[in-house]
C-alpha cells in the first residue's frame, strides 16, 4: 500500500486533533487550536497511507532578518508506526524539499534527548542554548512598570529591538501561544526600557524572557513585579548570549538547527518558543 505525503486541509481536522490529542496527551480542543492557529492547516504536512494520516509534521515559515526558514514542530507518528524510521525519513524528505524551493534553515525545539539525537540523524546540530539565572528580587516601591500593555505586534517588535537577530514566527502563531500563556496565569511587566514575561510560584517569578537594556532595567523590571506580586526571587530564562547578567546561570540546551544552504553564524541568533 502506497504513501502520499501533502499538505492538511480542513475536511482533515477532526482526524488529525484526535490523533494529536492521542499523541501529545491532551484535549481535542487544544489540539485543534495548535493545528489551526500555531501551525496553520497550511503548513501541516501529512504523510498518508490507505486514506489514513500515518504521520503529522508542522512545518511553519519563518524568517531570520533576510534568511527564510522552517520552524518544525508537532512530529508524531501513529503507535502502530513508531520505531520504524517513518518520521526521520519523513523529515528527509521536506528537508531536500525545502532547500531546493530555496529555504536558508530549519529550526526546532525538541522535548527530550532521545529526539535530539533523532533529529541529529537528519542533519539538525544544537544551538540557541539557554541560561537559568537564579537571583532574589530587592524591593523598589520606585520601580515603574505596566502590566500586561503589550500587544503580540508590540512583543514581536521590542523582540526584533533588543534580538536583530532573531528567528520570527508569523505573528499568528505567536499570538495564539500568548493567548494560551495569558489563560494559564502569565503576565507581562514592560516599561519603555524593557519588558519580561512571567508566572507566578509561590514566592518566586519564574521568567518566561526577559529583555531590557541593561541589569539595571531588567533589575527595575523585576521589582516592579515584586511589588506586585510579593515574589521576593526570580527564576529567569536567558539566551547563553545575552548580555544581562552575564556569565550568571546555568547553562541549558534549547533549540537544534539544519542548515539547507550554506552554513552560517548563529551565535548571536535568538531563537525561542513560548510554549
Amino acid at each position: 500500500m502506497g504513501t502520499t505525503l501533502r499538505r492538511a486541509h480542513s475536511a482533515d481536522l477532526p482526524a488529525l486533533a484526535a490523533l494529536r490529542a492521542e499523541a501529545f496527551g491532551t484535549d481535542e480542543a487544544e489540539a485543534r487550536g495548535w493545528l489551526q492557529h500555531i501551525a496553520g492547516l497550511d503548513n501541516v504536512l501529512v504523510l498518508e497511507r490507505g486514506g489514513e494520516p500515518l504521520a503529522l509534521l508542522g512545518a511553519v515559515p519563518v524568517d531570520c532578518g533576510r534568511r527564510r526558514g522552517v520552524w518544525f514542530s508537532g512530529m508524531l507518528t501513529r503507535p502502530e508506526a513508531r520505531g520504524r524510521g517513518v518520521m526521520k525519513n519523513l523529515m528527509s524528505v521536506c528537508l531536500r524539499a525545502y532547500a531546493q524551493s530555496g529555504y536558508d534553515f530549519a529550526v526546532t525545539a525538541p522535548g527530550a534527548s532521545r529526539a535530539s539525537r533523532a533529529l541529529e540523524g537528519v542533519g539538525f546540530q544544537s544551538a540557541f542554548p539557554l541560561r537559568v539565572v537564579r537571583r532574589p528580587v530587592q524591593r523598589s516601591i520606585l520601580a515603574q512598570a505596566s502590566f500586561d500593555a503589550l500587544t503580540v505586534r508590540r512583543l514581536l517588535d521590542a523582540r526584533l529591538h533588543y534580538q536583530p537577530a532573531c528567528v520570527q514566527l508569523p505573528e499568528p502563531a505567536m499570538a495564539e501561544m500568548v493567548t494560551r500563556l495569558y489563560r494559564r496565569g502569565m503576565t507581562i511587566v514592560s516599561n519603555p526600557r524593557g519588558y519580561g514575561l512571567y508566572f507566578l510560584q509561590g514566592d518566586t517569578l519564574h521568567v518566561l524572557e526577559l529583555q531590557a537594556d541593561n541589569d539595571h532595567c531588567a533589575d527595575v523590571l523585576l521589582q516592579a513585579a515584586r511589588e506586585k506580586t510579593g515574589a521576593v526571587r526570580a527564576s529567569i530564562l536567558l539566551a547563553e548570549n545575552q548580555t544581562l547578567y552575564l556569565g550568571a546561570g546555568k547553562r541549558c540546551g534549547y533549540g537544534m538547527v539544519c542548515f539547507l544552504k550554506e552554513r552560517f553564524p548563529v551565535t548571536d541568533v535568538y531563537f525561542r518558543l513560548l510554549e
